[in-house]
């Protein structure tokens, strides 16, 4: 009955080619037994009628237990957690399951309700993801996913489907048996929605069990040398015919390990629970391992022939070598040792930084610009703690600048980092922000910023820290009010001809480099130009304490450090 509400042009929609846009989540392949089989996002007037329905596939019963609902906004980095089950809730088989608010007005009862004034989990009605996740929030496997819209959501398979538009739903074919990882040829829009319940008459779909089931995760997925990271697979088996003998074999040459690695389900090598199905193996990096992006692969497999291709990549927040923006010196001496919480170093493939435990706040930044870092990718905007602090220190969070008279203001700007999404999200860690007043930020701070990237853009590589001083006051929540605000914010930057051999290069006597100083109080004009902020090396050297290029020779370092650019 419900083909009736499906539009003929969402079904000529579902016909779009599959993989047309990247995948953007980790199941890689169709659900074993459970997916999201329609979803309404919006409602006519205020979002009341919100619901999300799953449906079992298969012939056999699923038990919730162990399950979750989760929703991510577009371009969102965090679950937001609409249901989790920790008792053994059953979906029979072919069944349905309707799940809704408590401001849900629609006339199909649903089987679960949520507070949505405690999760506050309105679906925003032109774009956004849903998934069902077995295990932890922000980490358990994904089951099935569907993205809606555009934007950089996590949460969708192949091509992400339309927005349903008001009052309409997004509905699964073939009863919501059709699971292709593809959401755009999935799901057609049911023009008034038509939601199921568990009182609907169960739909068991015709290939159920045929297929094996894998999906792969890393938890952490970023890790800070040295540090350890817990790889697993998910497996569920095919039952008709059903799987025996199912192994998973990882390549971790990628990760410093062997290429050919057995996954373990027996208790040991990080494994939790012998037998359930999910294998495991914890990869270690040692102290001084280079930064960048590793890739891991799996292949799950069973006695009866059928294989799941897995893929997993992994970041490792450490300095890239070629990258290191302390080739030239480290301004503070700054180590990676917690007892020295003021002066704490971390390395990040974009850039490395000193961090004040007691400031809340970098006590500078450092990077390396060229033109390789500068591409197309669009602002993330995606504000978040740093999880590679230290544990048990405080996690900035992007509700501390709530107040309104300070911007989160950027050391390592979103514009020196646009030639991928993952480098561009770096720079919206917490760790790499101040409080900057806006007449700073937005004036003559944003105008220096433009003009370094021109210089980029001209056949440059610059060496860039910056940083806070002074104390004007603290912001943050009620409770962590400890994010000082800074007096004045600080540039120092050193400019060459792109090569190699960047020190030897930089030794020479002709190396343009200076300094910036910029007032974060008012009355500062936001229309200025950068060049009347301008100053010579020593002058921040002088401000700060810090000594920027320690690794020029020292004749050499102090001339370039007091000649005033003219440029």
């Amino acid at each position: 009955m419900t083909k009736l509400y499906i539009a003929l042009l969402a079904v000529v929609i579902g016909l779009v080619a599959f993989g047309s846009e990247p995948a953007a989540v980790e199941a890689r392949m169709a659900s074993p037994d459970l997916v999201i089989s329609q979803f309404q996002a919006g409602g006519t007037s205020n979002a009341n009628d919100e619901f999300t329905e799953l449906h079992n596939t298969s012939s056999a019963p699923v038990d919730l237990n162990g399950y979750r609902l989760v929703y991510r906004s577009d371009n969102g980095v965090n679950d937001v957690n609409f249901a989790a089950w920790t008792a053994s809730t059953i979906i029979p088989p072919g069944g349905y399951y309707l799940i809704a608010s408590n401001a849900y007005t629609g006339s199909v009862t649903p089987n679960f309700t949520y507070v949505n004034a405690t999760c506050q989990c309105g679906l925003a009605a032109a774009a956004g993801g849903l998934a069902i996740r077995r295990g932890a929030v922000n980490s358990g496997v994904v089951i099935d996913a569907v993205g809606w819209g555009t934007g950089s959501n996590i949460f969708f398979e192949g091509t992400r489907t339309t927005a349903p538009g008001n009052s309409n739903s997004k509905i699964r074919l073939q009863q919501g048996c059709q699971d292709t990882d593809n959401n755009a040829a999935d799901f057609a829009t049911a023009i008034g929605s038509a939601p199921r319940n568990a009182s609907t008459t169960p739909v068991v779909c015709g290939t159920a069990g045929t297929t094996l089931f894998a999906a792969i995760n890393a938890n952490p997925t970023t890790i800070a040398p040295p540090g350890t990271t817990l790889i697993t697979v998910t497996t569920s088996p095919a039952t008709n015919p059903l799987s025996t003998g199912i192994t998973v074999v990882g390549d971790l040459s990628n990760v410093g390990g062997p290429g050919s690695q057995p996954f373990f389900d027996n208790g040991t090598n990080g494994d939790v629970t012998a037998g359930d199905g999910v294998f495991s193996i914890t990869v270690t990096f040692p102290a001084g391992t280079p930064g960048g992006s590793r890739i891991v692969t799996a292949v799950a497999s069973d006695a009866q022939g059928r294989t799941v291709n897995l893929t997993q990549s992994i970041l490792v927040d450490a300095a890239v070598p070629n990258e290191d923006p302390l080739n030239l010196g480290n301004p503070s001496g700054a180590t990676a040792d917690v007892a020295n919480e003021n002066n704490y170093l971390m390395h990040k493939p974009q850039y490395s930084l000193s961090y004040n435990r007691s400031k809340a706040t970098p006590n500078w930044v450092a990077w390396r610009l060229d033109s390789s870092w500068i591409g197309t990718v669009e602002r993330q905007d995606d504000f978040r703690p740093d999880p590679a602090l230290p544990a048990g220190w405080y996690q900035v969070t992007p509700q501390d600048y709530s107040e309104p008279v300070y911007d989160r203001g950027h050391m390592v700007p979103s514009g020196d980092r646009t030639n991928t999404i993952a480098n561009n999200s770096a720079t919206f860690l917490m760790t790499n922000m101040v409080p900057q007043i806006p007449a700073n930020n937005q004036g003559p701070w944003e105008d220096f910023e433009v003009y370094l990237r021109t210089l980029a853009g001209q056949g440059n590589e610059i060496f860039v820290v910056a940083g806070p001083v002074g104390n004007i006051g603290t912001i943050g929540m009620t409770q962590q009010n400890r994010i000082v605000v800074p007096s004045a914010t600080w540039k120092v930057v050193l400019i060459l001809p792109n090569g190699t051999d960047d020190l030897q290069r930089a030794s020479s006597r002709a190396t343009r480099a200076f300094g910036l100083i910029v007032p974060n109080q008012l009355p500062l004009n936001q229309n200025d130009p950068w060049r009347p902020y301008r100053v010579t090396v020593d002058a921040v050297e002088y401000l700060t304490g810090y000594d920027f290029f320690s690794q020029i020779p020292k004749n050499t370092q102090e001339l370039i450090e007091r000649t005033r650019d003219v440029q």
